[in-house]
């Protein structure tokens, strides 16, 4: 089962590329790495219009033993008067599938942990921040806080997620 999500995956990511190459208009598409709490990863983020982008994360966290995917909308705004500095806030969706003791069932003693279980989460996302575009290197760094509500079978939980992303731009 895992296979064939990272493989869905995979094709979806693949798909938005060549989409984007064909269209070939510069500055639309950036590709990097996201380091945060809950959603490290590869990041892919698409301008379909000036101010709104897509961006999907294939990651995982550390120290989990699986992955998840995760999409957000997000509108873009200048901030601060700064050329190439933006605001972005927005909404999306994740979904994902762990192994081993990150969330607790509760049981009428207490809690006991998850342990050896696979869990498979969803839940929707915020997202809010600043993304700056270095014009000289065609490079977007961007820091933001995205809290989500995470489902699963042993419950509902509300994450705060920090992260700092950066993107080679196409």
């Amino acid at each position: 089962m895992k296979n064939k999500i990272l493989i869905f995956a995979a094709a979806v990511v693949l798909t938005c590329l060549g989409q984007t190459a064909q269209a070939q208009q510069a500055s639309n598409l950036g590709v990097g790495a996201r380091v945060g709490g809950f959603s490290s990863g590869v990041s892919v983020k698409y301008f379909y219009r000036e101010n709104v982008a897509l961006e999907g994360v294939v990651g995982t966290n550390f120290g989990r033993k699986g992955f998840h995917l995760l999409g957000l909308y997000e509108l873009h705004a200048p901030a601060f008067n700064v050329r190439n500095l933006q605001w972005f806030y927005g909404a999306g969706a994740h979904v994902g599938s762990y192994k081993g003791r990150y969330y607790h069932e509760r049981t009428y003693a207490g809690y006991n942990d998850s342990y050896d279980k696979t869990l498979t989460t969803m839940g929707i996302d915020g997202i809010v921040g600043l993304e700056y575009k270095i014009a000289e290197i065609p490079i977007q760094v961007s820091t933001d806080f995205k809290p989500f509500l995470d489902v699963n079978r042993d419950g509902l939980f509300l994450l705060p997620d920090w992260s700092l992303t950066v993107r080679y731009s196409f």
